[in-house]
C-alpha cells in the first residue's frame, strides 16, 4: 500500500483562475457583449402577505426607454404555474409573475424591460401597487406547532424517529439548557447575480451566473416548456457564491 501524498495540504497553490480574476480579466455573466441588450429591473412586494388588488403600470409603461412591464396579468403563463422543475428540496418554488398572491416580502411583482438599467430602475419605481393584506406568520415557534408535513422527502416517503428525551434528561451527567439565536445573513460574493438571455429563434444562450450550469439547463427547460437541447448556458468564471448561486 502506498503511503498517501500530502503535499498539497498547506502548500500555497495558485488558483488557474486567479491571474485573470484580480486583473479583473475575467468576464462574468453580465459582461459579455451581446447587440442590441436592453436590461431588466424587478418591482418587489412591500407586504409580506396578501394579494395584489391593483396594479397601475401605465406610468411606468410610458416612460422614456421602456420597452415592457410585466405583471401576472401580461405575464406568460407556464407549465404548473412555474412550477414544473420544482422538486423539494433540490428545486425551489420561484415566484414568476403567475398570479396575484404575495407569499412574502420583497416578492417580484413585476418587471420592467428597458433600454438602459437606470431607465427600468426609474420606471419600477413608478408602479403603483395596491394590496389586500393578509396576518403573516412572523412566529417561528406559533408555526411549529401546526407544521406541514411534506409529501416526499426528496423522492422518498417522509418518515421521523424521535428519541426519549424526556426520559434521559433526569439521569444526564451534563445538562445544558440554552436557546440560541443568530441574525441575518447575506451572501457577499464579489460578482453580484446577474443573467443575459439571447433568443435566437427558438433557441435560447443563457450567460448566468452560476455554480450549476447543468441545472440551470434543466431547470428552464422544465419550468418555460422547451426542449432543454434549445438552450446553452455559459458561465466560465464564478466570481464566488458560497451556495448562493446554487439555484437557478
Amino acid at each position: 500500500m502506498n503511503a498517501r501524498d500530502d503535499s498539497a495540504v498547506g502548500a500555497p497553490l495558485s488558483r488557474s483562475d486567479g491571474p485573470l480574476k484580480v486583473s479583473g480579466q475575467a468576464r462574468y455573466a453580465a459582461e459579455f457583449p451581446v447587440d442590441g441588450v436592453c436590461h431588466a429591473v424587478m418591482a418587489r412586494s412591500t407586504i409580506a402577505h396578501g394579494k395584489i388588488a391593483r396594479i397601475d403600470a401605465q406610468a411606468a409603461n410610458r416612460m422614456p426607454g421602456v420597452i415592457l412591464v410585466l405583471t401576472h396579468q401580461n405575464a406568460q403563463k407556464l407549465p404548473d404555474k412555474g412550477r414544473a422543475a420544482v422538486n423539494p428540496p433540490a428545486g425551489r418554488e420561484m415566484s414568476l409573475l403567475q398570479d396575484a398572491a404575495i407569499r412574502y416580502n420583497g416578492e417580484p411583482i413585476a418587471l420592467v424591460v428597458a433600454e438602459s438599467l437606470e431607465q427600468a430602475a426609474d420606471a419600477a419605481a413608478h408602479i403603483r401597487v395596491e394590496y389586500a393584506k393578509e396576518p403573516a406568520k412572523l412566529d417561528f415557534a406559533q408555526a411549529k406547532r401546526s407544521p406541514k408535513k411534506p409529501k416526499k422527502a426528496g423522492n422518498s416517503e417522509t418518515d421521523k424517529s424521535w428519541g426519549d428525551a424526556s426520559g434521559a434528561l433526569p439521569s444526564a451527567e451534563v445538562k445544558v439548557d440554552q436557546v440560541y439565536t443568530t441574525p441575518m445573513e447575506h451572501h457577499n460574493p464579489m460578482e453580484p447575480h446577474g443573467t443575459i438571455a439571447r433568443w435566437e429563434g427558438d433557441k435560447l444562450t443563457l450567460w448566468d451566473a452560476t455554480q450549476y450550469v447543468s441545472g440551470v439547463k434543466e431547470t428552464v427547460a422544465k419550468t418555460m416548456g422547451i426542449p432543454a437541447d434549445n438552450i446553452h448556458v455559459i458561465d466560465p468564471y464564478v466570481g464566488g457564491g458560497f451556495g448562493c448561486k446554487g439555484s437557478t
